[in-house]
């Protein structure tokens, strides 16, 4: 490790993660920064569900975030970078400068990037998506919106301006980690062994406490204590991109050399090749090894040039998934349930003609996963879910219906819960993707003052 060290701490994994956690890194962490990743894209499907509804579409919990730590980082000299912006980084900045000024905190500079929302560019250029070859506008008004994937470059330059808060709509997850290296260390932006290695430390902490025991945890395998009070990770990193990955003393969990094997592979694709907006990094040369108690020293990862272009999600609107529960117990449960879904594919099929291969009929507890083998004569209880694809929420709405009917029209033995345990109806966003020009993505950064 060189002399000079930055702490990063690691805020949140998502955008419902957990702030008791965040607030204790950020008030014992003696953190440079802590980072936020809050936007996954299924975050950004919700955001335009939100958008949609009239309600703001930037994270819908990131005021609750900056209540938890706003108070820790503005004693302890933290700064705070988070994609919570979504489809309104403007709103975002806004809140942040309102919570700024409920808590008392004047005077902190808070900047948000605009400019990822390229949809009337895609419009225009009409690209072909990846996934099937074909041009956008073949979607006609199921395509959505566009949203780039953005980098480093707007952070680091926010932060040269000095801003407390830095806000952006859908900057990569590792990229957020990186920028303040840059910043701090004065990186090239083409030094790509550097780039790569602070991208390859941003990749462990990105998903928070997953490489402190988190989803790392099996009872019988991989024993991890303290799951109910996990410490968010801590990153002690040096100017040559060496880092030591760590956590708060007393805090749940585990940091060793497996958990963080383990997050390293987390997602990659090819170990040499993994993309970013800033850069690729290389695994294959990275060297972990424990160097104390949950303390484990990162070192070698190198990295390669940023692709030519940038990647930009395409929201498609993909219909309505409508979905019915139901249980059964005792004596020939499983057999009830079998029965109770060819009542309602039945009355789906014939009623509404809907087609057999856009339902599913899911025995929890036989075979909703995998198919067990389980003997199923010896099962006692077992929850029907059925789930179909509709083109709109009316038609969806009719699984939970006639799953509803099933207590008095189906098999006996049924068990009937709230209507909260019934199932529902929910719009279908998926994603596919485009290249287009960086040059054509209008980054501007906009600064607030609370």
């Amino acid at each position: 490790m060189s002399e000079r060290t930055l702490r990063l701490g690691a805020g949140s994994a998502h955008e419902g993660d957990d702030l008791r956690a965040s607030a204790k890194v950020a008030r014992e962490g003696a953190l440079d920064y802590i980072v936020f990743d809050c936007t996954s894209e299924k975050a950004i499907s919700f955001a335009y569900q939100r958008r949609l509804a009239g309600l703001p579409a930037y994270d819908d919990k990131w005021e609750l975030k900056l209540h938890a730590v706003l108070p820790h980082c503005t004693a302890n000299g933290t700064r705070i970078i988070a994609n919570s912006g979504g489809l309104d980084p403007a709103g975002a900045g806004e809140a942040a400068v309102r919570v700024a000024r409920e808590l008392g905190k004047k005077g902190l500079t808070v900047a948000y990037v605009e400019g990822a929302d390229v949809t009337d560019i895609v419009r225009r250029q009409n690209p072909v998506l990846l996934e099937t070859g074909r041009p956008v506008s073949e979607l006609g008004n199921s395509f959505l919106g566009a949203l780039a994937y953005g980098g480093s470059d707007e952070i680091v330059a926010a932060l040269r301006k000095g801003a407390d808060i830095v806000i952006t709509p859908r900057a990569g997850d590792s990229e957020q980690f990186l920028a303040p290296m840059m910043h701090e260390f004065a990186w090239s932006a083409d030094d790509w062994d550097r780039i790569g290695a602070g991208l390859g430390i941003g990749h462990l902490m990105e998903c928070a406490a997953q490489v402190s025991g988190g989803y790392f945890a099996d009872p019988v395998k991989k024993p991890v204590t303290g799951l109910d009070r996990l410490g968010f990770p801590i990153a002690e990193v040096g100017e040559t991109g060496e880092a030591i990955i760590t956590k708060l003393d007393g805090t749940g969990g585990l940091i060793s050399e497996a958990t963080v094997k383990e997050q390293l592979t987390y997602e990659i694709g090819d170990p040499a090749n993994y993309v970013h907006a800033a850069g690729v990094v290389d695994f294959t040369t990275t060297r972990v090894a424990e160097v104390g108690p949950d303390r484990v020293r990162v070192s070698g990862t190198t990295g390669k040039p940023r692709p030519e272009r940038a990647r930009v999600a395409i929201a498609v609107r993909d219909g309505f998934v409508g979905m019915g529960r139901i249980i059964y117990g005792g004596t020939g449960c499983y057999t009830k349930a079998r029965i109770a879904a060819d009542i309602v594919r039945d009355q789906l099929v014939e009623r509404f003609q809907v087609e057999p291969a856009d339902l599913r009929f899911d025995y929890i507890g036989v075979n909703s996963l995998f198919d067990w083998g389980v003997d199923t004569d010896a099962v006692r209880e077992v929850e029907l879910r059925v789930t179909g694809r509709f083109p709109s929420r009316e038609a969806a709405r009719r699984v939970q219906m006639l799953v509803s009917q099933l207590p008095v029209s189906g098999p006996c033995g049924a068990a009937w819960g709230r209507p909260m345990d019934q199932g529902g109806v929910e719009e279908i966003v998926t994603f596919q993707s485009v290249l287009i020009d960086r040059s054509d993505i209008p980054y501007r950064i906009q600064y607030l003052t609370s």
